[in-house]
């Protein structure tokens, strides 16, 4: 999050669209309280359907996947046509993969590494898939090569990811959301004893381990504070995340029962006037000037749950204007 956010100043002749804050997270059209019963697609049909996107997309042919007649697809939250945008870009994949599959909500996708005219960027793909056909596309494109040869160097996913749980270190689905959601109300209000973490829980966004990483150079270090050295939960008892006003609206969009995921679209609301964080035992902490400007980040980011506790989290993440919208707060009509 914090390189994508130096991005915002760039941003510029955006026209922006103010969304409401809601008060509760928001149920995604394509999670399983939505979805019927012509849903048919197993784990493995599903993830196959996430490989044949990939290919098409390597190929610049749209042609190669079966989508219905009012599919809808979005690439960093914009509407767009199938064809367009990275689908004309696209060079090749990386090395680095970790699926998600829900068969009850019929939605699954992958976090990759990828080739973008021979330039290493990060994928997030969703697809929800209605008897065999593809309804529904959200793509995030993180364009930072740095970042994404950053992912790369970790070789694999964290082995947590690949595992499939126990049936004893399952929770229900209402429970996995719940728990996903905790994690961002820990975030605003600076609780992280709240918050289910596993004690060998850590985290990478965009790229970049920041919990645990005693060799990070974080935004708040000062003097022997050093936050991205701590583990999970201490980190978020800093308050140094005070800058993000609300976290909003929030999508769960992919619940893994087999493996234990849950993926979701979250928009990160900084109204810029946030100065300093009054960190416990060590005073005013200023703000980094990245945070110093008004600015909304959507995140893509994935809870790895056992026993009903946080593993592990990855994400990646988009610079958006202030007060953006995610492109999915409606459902595509025609379905």
């Amino acid at each position: 999050m914090r390189k994508i956010l130096e991005l915002v100043a760039s941003v510029t002749a955006v026209l922006v669209v103010i969304f409401p804050v809601q008060a509760n997270p928001k149920i995604h059209p394509g999670t399983a309280e939505s979805v019927g019963v012509e849903n048919s697609c197993d784990y493995a049909c599903l993830t196959g359907l996430v490989d044949q996107y990939l290919k098409a997309l390597v190929a610049h042919d749209p042609s190669q996947i079966t989508v219905t007649d009012h599919v809808k697809f979005t690439e960093n939250t914009i509407p767009l046509k199938l064809g367009d945008a990275l689908w004309r870009t696209m060079s090749g994949l990386g090395t680095y993969k970790l699926y998600f599959a829900d068969p009850i909500g019929g939605e699954a996708g992958i976090e990759a590494s990828i080739r973008e005219n021979g330039t290493p960027a990060l994928l997030l793909l969703r697809i929800k898939v209605v008897n065999h056909k593809i309804c529904e596309i959200e793509t995030i494109v993180h364009r930072n090569a740095d970042d994404a040869t950053a992912l790369e160097k970790f070789g694999q996913p964290n082995q947590v990811w690949t595992q499939p749980l126990e049936a004893g270190q399952r929770v229900p689905r209402p429970e996995m959301s719940r728990i996903a959601n905790a994690y961002f109300d820990g975030i605003l209000h600076a609780a992280g004893d709240s918050v289910p973490f596993d004690p060998n829980c850590n985290r990478i966004l965009d790229g970049t381990q920041d919990t645990n990483n005693p060799a990070a150079k974080g935004w708040f270090d000062k003097d022997s504070f050093r936050p991205d050295a701590m583990g999970i939960r201490e980190n978020m008892n800093t308050h140094i995340w005070s800058y993000i006003h609300s976290i909003e609206p929030r999508h769960i969009v992919v619940i893994d029962e087999k493996m234990g995921i849950v993926v979701g679209m979250f928009m990160f609301n900084h109204p810029g006037n946030v100065k300093s964080a009054n960190v416990p035992g060590v005073g005013q902490v200023p703000m980094p000037p990245v945070t110093q400007r008004p600015s909304s980040v959507l995140m893509a980011e994935f809870f790895k749950l056992e026993g009903g506790k946080i593993r592990q989290i990855e994400g990646i993440s988009i610079a958006l204007p202030f007060g953006a919208k995610t492109g999915w707060e409606t459902s595509p009509a025609g379905k």
